[in-house]
């Protein structure tokens, strides 16, 4: 039975080809605007729509407004399509739903679960996001120091 790749590496392979310029560094909100609208994409082309994604993206836009010089399109809708055409291109036989795609410490993290228990994991997700740990950091907000 052969392994499955890692879904980080999947997902990073699908973000860095939304970019203008592959081969340099993007600004902090390109990378996560272009890992957002992977995330949206791959889960799209299992059926299931990432709600709310406008507004991470409108927090990236507001911190960098060239964010869209960074990407090979300016509509989010285009981005999302080639990331969805792309995981039925390349993966089309892999069921695994993403619950949460980011960077934590420099590095793309996905958490993930099998399309079948994805009713389940999307619960524990929302519940998370609706009651987080008091040391989690809002968007948009700054630390304190």
């Amino acid at each position: 039975m052969e392994s499955e790749p890692k879904l980080s590496d999947v997902i990073k392979s699908i973000a860095v080809h939304m970019l203008s310029k592959p081969s340099r560094l993007p600004s902090a909100e390109a990378a996560h605007a272009a890992l957002l609208f992977a995330h949206a994409g791959w889960n799209r082309a299992l059926g299931h729509l990432l709600e709310g994604y406008e507004c991470a993206l409108a927090t990236f836009e507001t911190e960098r407004p060239s964010l869209w010089r960074e990407l090979k399109s300016r509509s989010a809708e285009d981005l999302i399509g080639f990331a969805e055409r792309e995981k039925r291109r390349l993966w089309s036989d892999d069921r695994r739903v993403i619950l949460v795609c980011g960077m934590l410490d420099g590095k793309v993290h996905v958490e993930w679960c099998y399309e079948s228990d994805y009713a389940s994991a999307q619960q524990h997700v929302e519940h998370a996001v609706r009651h987080p740990p008091a040391w989690v950091r809002k968007i948009g907000t700054e630390p304190k120091l």
